[in-house]
């Protein structure tokens, strides 16, 4: 029950900026069927006007005349509802719930990023944007239209004949009822089921496309192609079986209604027949049969449509607000003075093993640290600890003495800078790309940060310069021009703690001699990580760690350190293999 307030909760957030449109839409939609259903009293009227013994073609302009302007008003009040929901509503709407939505991702800890597709998370926001969309489209011109349109059916119903009047409510409305009822129970969990699988098979073909490539090189693109149909196959078959229960519904349910309509109408004749009903009254009572049967199927299928709008809004909350994988952004900020690190009796394992076990390191503030080991050894999972990416089973990382469980992991990221390995880029220009780590940043701060980065040489030489596009994840530069957008960042901003993951290792070696140098020049007063396959990488470090198995085996300065491991070739190691001396 809870959820499902908090899911009402969320819908309405979304209506925030539009509040006002939205009530203003909805009741223009209700004052254009009023004007509708007055429209019809007056053609009635028009009918049977002949009949009245005071008759003139005066009377008859006249009736005309009020006929008209009530046609005018009532293509006003509908035109105003559209334009407000195709217009004004989306204008104002759906920025907002990008925004909202976008934002919340912040709110969600690493490992949710690690289980879910890219693309299924990308879908869902996009997802909520058009269901929200068509979820205005169904209220105002279907749901509350088609409403308005049986009433107003069923009041003229009233006006000729009180046994047509009952007989047409408890027909419709038991059609209403018992459609809705089976369609909830038997109808919407196929839907719920067919969307989550497609969101699936979204997330798999866009990982697909996004790795294209690598399926390419390896000749696995026809065997791809048989999941992906495999999966929409899934998708379809829930479509199916819910289309399957609408039609069985469906033909039970146009019986009635013929059945229902053939006697409704023999006594109508009969009526007629008697001078007991008007003409104006006999084919009015045939076009509001007419027009019941057709606006009962339409809210009905109304009623069906926003019932699946909102089995795919649940779907996508449920995926972008679950309550697990939540950052702990209610805690208090951290404020880093220095930067003092320390490991105590730390133990960490992603599944069985131990990846670090009862581990202690400390980093004073302003050390340079070169940590070297490896694949496997636990030297990045000293990184995703530290920033929170994860949490140990057993032991405190402290900064500044500072527990860092105790605040919230924002202001942790706040305080660190971390290059990694693999530079992942948006696809967009050098300059967004360098000023994502520091957005108010200046152009002379941006262009300051790519020299410091060896990068502004090649830039000037690009034809677009920082106006270039670098291509989806940065396909259009080389790993070693994308590690150097990686590091432009770090020089960007201004951190107390820098850590550097391999963030060196696709550059020529005379550009990482300069960079290298650029690092001791402007980070003098950081405390410095740096996690590296390559000894000579760390020949500016203070110190060097060597870690195996989740321990630290070796330690020294780079002068004792790189002399006694120079022969190892540390990329070809296995982490099982602990003979590194």
């Amino acid at each position: 029950m809870k959820k499902n307030k908090n899911f009402i909760k969320f819908v309405l957030s979304l209506y925030k900026p539009v509040k006002f449109l939205s009530i203003v839409m909805i009741f223009s939609m209700i004052i254009s069927q009023i004007f509708d259903l007055i429209k019809q009293y007056i053609i009635k009227g028009i009918i049977d006007l002949p009949n009245n013994p005071n008759f003139s073609i005066t009377d008859l302009y006249k009736v005309v005349f009020i006929l008209l302007i009530i046609i005018i008003l009532e293509l006003i009040f509908f035109y105003i509802s559209n334009i407000l929901r195709t217009i004004n509503v989306v204008k104002k709407q759906t920025p907002h719930i990008s925004e909202k939505l976008f934002n919340n991702l912040n709110r969600k800890s690493y490992p949710f990023f690690i289980d879910n597709f890219s693309g299924k998370i990308s879908s869902s926001i996009n997802e909520v944007n058009d269901e929200i969309i068509n979820l205005n489209t169904r209220i105002t011109t279907g749901f509350i239209s088609l409403l308005t349109s049986m009433i107003s059916s069923l009041i003229i119903l009233y006006t000729i004949d009180f046994k047509i009047f009952i007989t047409a409510f408890v027909l419709f409305s038991g059609i209403i009822i018992t459609r809705i009822i089976y369609f909830s129970k038997r109808y919407l969990p196929l839907i719920k089921y067919a969307q989550e699988t497609n969101r699936e098979y979204d997330g798999i073909l866009n990982d697909a496309v996004l790795n294209f490539t690598s399926l390419k090189v390896y000749s696995a693109v026809e065997n791809f192609s048989k999941t992906l149909k495999t999966k929409k196959e899934e998708v379809n078959i829930y479509k199916n079986k819910a289309s399957s229960r609408e039609f069985t519904y469906g033909a039970i349910a146009n019986a009635v209604y013929i059945i229902t309509f053939a006697i409704l109408l023999f006594y109508s004749i009969y009526r007629f027949g008697n001078n007991l009903m008007t003409l104006g009254n006999f084919i009015f009572f045939i076009n509001a049969m007419i027009s019941l049967k057709s606006s009962t199927t339409s809210f009905t299928w109304s009623y069906i449509h926003i019932g699946e709008i909102l089995v795919k809004l649940k779907n996508c909350y449920d995926l972008l607000y679950d309550d697990t994988n939540l950052i702990d952004d209610n805690k208090s900020d951290i404020i880093v003075d220095n930067g003092t690190i320390r490991f105590d009796n730390v133990t960490f394992k992603y599944t069985k093993n131990n990846i670090l076990e009862n581990f202690d390191l400390t980093i004073k503030n302003q050390q340079k640290i070169g940590i070297i080991g490896v694949s496997g050894s636990g030297k990045t999972t000293l990184v995703n600890l530290l920033f929170k990416f994860y949490s140990p089973q057993k032991g405190k990382i402290l900064i500044d003495s500072k527990d860092i469980n105790d605040y919230n992991t924002k202001s942790i990221y706040e305080n660190l800078t971390y290059v990694p390995q693999e530079t992942i880029l948006l696809h967009s220009t050098i300059y967004e790309n360098i000023k994502i780590a520091k957005p108010s940043a200046s152009y002379n701060e941006i262009i300051s940060a790519a020299k410091k980065a060896e990068l502004h040489q090649f830039i000037e030489n690009l034809d677009d310069k920082y106006n270039t596009i670098v291509g989806e994840r940065g396909i259009k530069l080389s790993g070693g021009q994308r590690q150097r957008i990686a590091l432009a960042r770090i020089f960007l901003r201004d951190s107390k703690i820098v850590i550097f993951d391999e963030a060196t290792s696709s550059l020529d070696n005379d550009t990482e001699f300069k960079i290298q140098q650029n690092i001791n020049k402007y980070f003098d007063k950081q405390t410095i990580i740096c996690i590296a396959h390559r000894l000579s990488t760390l020949k500016d470090m203070d110190y060097i760690m060597v870690i195996d198995n989740g321990n630290i085996i070796d330690s020294g300065k780079p002068k004792d350190i790189i002399p006694k491991y120079d022969k190892v070739d540390f990329l070809s190691l296995e982490s099982e293999d602990k003979n590194l001396c």
